[in-house]
């Protein structure tokens, strides 16, 4: 068709021989090519639009949700515009006009290669305007609890220069059309600024499409499945506006007892790799079947994942959160500092995807620890060049991306202001400082005091370097050629049957089974809705990152669920008699509230299902700490052991360390003071003799209760929903049938997920064979998690119970028995201890 635009109106018509060439575009010589969507030479920019007249090889649609979708022809690029003015032709096909000027540019220029594009706006920038760009903030208009309203006209932060934000909306299929409506809005808004540079909306993991979580996906230790999961979840989001996940996380959680456990995969360094591989390539890359086998790389439903954290972040000394300052070391007393690194060195730098490589990376907060400083200063990760530099030598050229609120916290440059750890922070070839956006108050001063101390030209290049990474992964991510989201393509990701069934399938090969005495669990075992106790269960009030939830009765297996396969026989539940929350009026529920069923009750039950959560331990390492990722200012501390049992512990055995590995200077000098100065005397953070206990005790207890009153032919069941590994030897002799899922971290938007009930009864109906894997170990006591070295994978003596099996890595039962198979004889191998490239940093 032939279609006039602003740019192209006032030219006159062509010659005809211009015309005859119109399929050709001009090749590095300037002459034709029979490629039609051939790149222009560097030096031909800016182009001319179209003259008025020229063949239009595109076609274009308005979009309900406010803006203008246009199509190029031959397989160009598809391109998304509020305004529709901002579309201008050249060779016949539509281009974003950016930056307004009326021609285009090689950055405009969707031929040009993502790496030519980024690099051609980043020379155009001011290093003003560079720094700008260097904030990864809090989305304005988002709440950070679910349920709260959006304000989608708060676009402040926007209006003062921000260029990228997390977003805690967590769009699913109820809430998708809201945040597209937010989300357009800002990126309509992001069009009109000089530039036209558009807004990268991130997201923390969150459950998407019934998909588990990743230490939820690890046990089925199938590449194929985890490829296919970051496939769908990317649709999800891309679909919604958000196109860089803060994740996965994968690092080594080589210490079972480290608080964010939950928000990774495993302790095994092949293991971590893998997935990294086929997660993280299957979330980038643009697929073209639902089989994630169709590799079309970066394209339309591609997310960036923002692996983290590196490195070492599994290996904090004590498990204590390292969000607070009483969880900032990571030590490595095992020497096995390079094994950490596999998962990005092995991992995200070989994707299994034509994008080669993550997008991105979010340094730890942690300090890596030594005496000698051989990982470089003993600072935390986001500031600390030499663990940086490890990454850029080994040819990454991603961007860089600090955990939220490093340069106001501290980690061992207590005595620095936030402009000195800012370009601490530059200095280590950080791209974006997460969690804020402050450049008059910080990011400007700190660039004149680079022009200073480097001269205005490197400081200039320096910025630049930083911006063209940024935009590399917008282009990636098609931000410059189509921001917008759309309603229609979104509610058919969120509604596909194909991904509710990937999604189903996903949750049955992720339940791992323990035990199964006497093969209760066999093909078609249970059968016939038999005659079911599912006891009620009491969850106290507990406040975190999203707010306080008020405490609860329940049944502890989904009750409609239940009945579809059981004749239930369950507790009767009064009415709440506990103490209002703070500010509220109704009454919560108290344990006692529970009337719980009676051996008589119970006499003709042929089983019982209980599920439970591991040991909750009270404390997370520090008693006393009023914040809840540690100590707050005025707060008396205490350190204490986190515990993996239900029962009291009082860490006073022979592994038990007496004087901590690491601590703050005992001069109260800062690790930045002290540089790379070796000998310092320390505090010490040591729990021995300290005692800690968990908040679920009585989970315990309900299950030896219930195993004495049931009838002696009776089969007790117990489904155990894992955020840590746990010591079986309590609760496992009351058990004839252990299944064990793995429950993935809330995050920020409280969508945290568990392994939903129906999966649990297809494989305890015997619909569905169990195949799940362990992928931590299960020690048999705490004397041997105090034994471990907190690098070291795979260290501990693992329980073995009464039917002489151990739980092991990699362990998991099946209807024959043991699973032996190709999964175990490749990830059974001894742990890796280092990458495959040899590891260079910078000192």
């Amino acid at each position: 068709m032939n279609v006039s635009r602003r740019g192209f109106l006032a030219g006159s018509a062509l010659t005809a021989g211009l015309v005859g060439l119109a399929g050709c575009s001009a090749n590095d010589a300037g002459s034709a090519t029979s490629d039609p969507l051939a790149a222009p030479a560097a030096d031909k920019y800016p182009i001319e639009p179209d003259k008025e007249g020229t063949e239009a090889k595109w076609s274009s649609e308005e979009v309900r949700d406010g803006w203008t979708r246009v199509t190029n022809n031959d397989g160009g690029a598809t391109l998304g515009v509020a305004d529709a003015a901002r579309i201008i032709q050249v060779d016949g096909y539509a281009f974003r006009d950016m930056d307004g000027d009326g021609k285009l540019s090689l950055f405009e220029d969707w031929r040009q290669s993502a790496d030519d594009r980024a690099a051609d706006l980043a020379s155009q920038l001011t290093g003003e305007e560079c720094i700008q760009l260097m904030w990864h903030g809090g989305v304005q208009g988002v709440a950070d609890r679910p349920g709260s309203k959006v304000d989608a006209n708060d676009t402040s932060l926007l209006d003062k220069g921000s260029c990228a934000g997390v977003s805690r909306l967590g769009g699913n299929e109820e809430s998708y059309a809201t945040v597209i409506a937010w989300i357009n809005n800002i990126q309509t808004k992001c069009e009109n600024r000089p530039h036209g540079i558009p807004y990268i909306c991130s997201v923390d993991p969150y459950a998407t499409l019934g998909i588990p979580s990743t230490v939820g996906l690890a046990p089925a230790m199938d590449k194929d499945l985890w490829r296919k999961a970051g496939m769908w979840i990317g649709r999800a989001w891309s679909s919604i506006g958000v196109r860089c996940e803060l994740g996965p996380q994968i690092d080594l959680y080589t210490d079972p007892t480290v608080a964010r456990l939950n928000g990774a995969e495993t302790e095994d360094p092949a293991l971590a790799r893998d997935f990294t591989r086929a997660f993280g390539g299957g979330m980038q890359s643009t697929w073209g079947d639902d089989d994630a086998t169709d590799d079309q790389g970066w394209g339309k439903d591609s997310v960036g994942v923002m692996l983290k954290h590196f490195v070492g972040a599994g290996a904090i000394e004590g498990g204590r959160n390292d969000h607070g300052d009483t969880g900032k070391f990571d030590v490595f007393p095992g020497d096995n500092y390079q094994a950490h690194l596999i998962p990005f060195l092995d991992g995200g730098m070989k994707l299994d995807s034509k994008t080669e490589q993550m997008a991105a990376v979010m340094p730890n907060y942690g300090i890596p620890f030594s005496e000698d400083a051989e990982y470089g200063e003993r600072v935390g990760g986001g500031l600390n060049k030499t663990q940086l530099s490890i990454l850029r030598n080994a040819g990454w050229d991603g961007m860089y991306t600090t955990d939220w609120g490093i340069i106001t916290s501290g980690r061992g440059t207590e005595n620095m202001t936030e402009q000195e750890r800012y370009r601490m922070m530059v200095d280590g070839s950080i791209d974006q400082y997460g969690g804020g956006f402050e450049p008059d108050e910080v990011g400007y001063p700190v660039y004149e005091d680079m022009k200073k101390d480097m001269g205005e030209d490197a400081a200039l290049e320096r910025v630049r370097e930083s911006a063209r990474r940024i935009f590399k992964l917008m282009v990636h991510t098609q931000l410059f050629d189509q921001p917008y989201s759309d309603r229609d393509t979104a509610k058919a990701i969120f509604t596909s049957d194909a991904a509710a069934k990937f999604a189903s399938d996903c949750n049955d090969k992720c339940v791992i089974m323990l035990k199964n005495a006497g093969n209760v669990i066999a093909k078609g075992g249970i059968s016939d809705k038999p005659k079911v106790y599912i006891p009620q269960v009491f969850t106290p009030s507990s406040s975190g990152f999203t707010g306080t939830t008020p405490a609860s009765i329940a049944s502890c297996f989904d009750a409609q669920v239940a009945a579809e396969h059981f004749d239930v026989v369950t507790d009767t539940v009064g009415d709440p008699s506990g103490v209002p929350l703070e500010g509220e009026t109704e009454a919560q529920y108290q344990e006692g509230d529970i009337a719980r069923a009676t051996a008589e009750d119970l006499a003709d039950v042929k089983y019982a299902i209980i599920k439970v959560k591991n040991p909750q331990d009270a404390y997370d390492g520090v008693e006393g700490a009023t914040g809840i990722f540690g100590a707050q200012a005025g707060d008396t501390i205490t350190y204490v052991p986190i515990s993996l049992q239900y029962r009291p512990y009082t860490a006073d055995g022979p592994n038990v360390r007496q004087v901590s590995l690491a601590g703050d200077p005992a001069d109260g000098k800062t690790w930045a003071e002290h540089g790379t100065e070796s000998g310092v005397a320390m505090e010490n953070r040591s729990y021995y003799g300290k005692s800690t206990h968990a908040t679920n005790e009585s989970s315990l207890d309900l299950v030896i209760d219930t195993k004495a009153k049931l009838p002696a032919d009776a089969k007790l069941i117990l489904i155990v929903d894992a955020d840590h590994p746990m010591i079986f030897s309590e609760i496992e002799p009351y058990a004839d049938v252990i299944l064990m899922g793995w429950a993935g971290d809330a995050g920020p938007s409280g969508s945290g997920f568990n392994i939903p009930a129906d999966s649990y009864a297809r494989i305890i109906t015997g619909e569905v064979e169990p195949s799940g894997l362990l992928q931590f170990q299960m020690p048999k006591d705490m004397d041997t998690v105090e034994a471990q070295l907190e690098d070291v994978p795979r260290d501990m003596d693992c329980y073995t119970d009464s039917e002489g099996n151990t739980y092991d890595f990699c362990f998991g039962l099946n209807w024959s028995g043991v699973i032996d198979d190709e999964r175990t004889k490749t990830y059974k191998a001894a742990p890796l201890t280092k990458p495959e490239a040899e590891v260079k940093a910078d000192k």
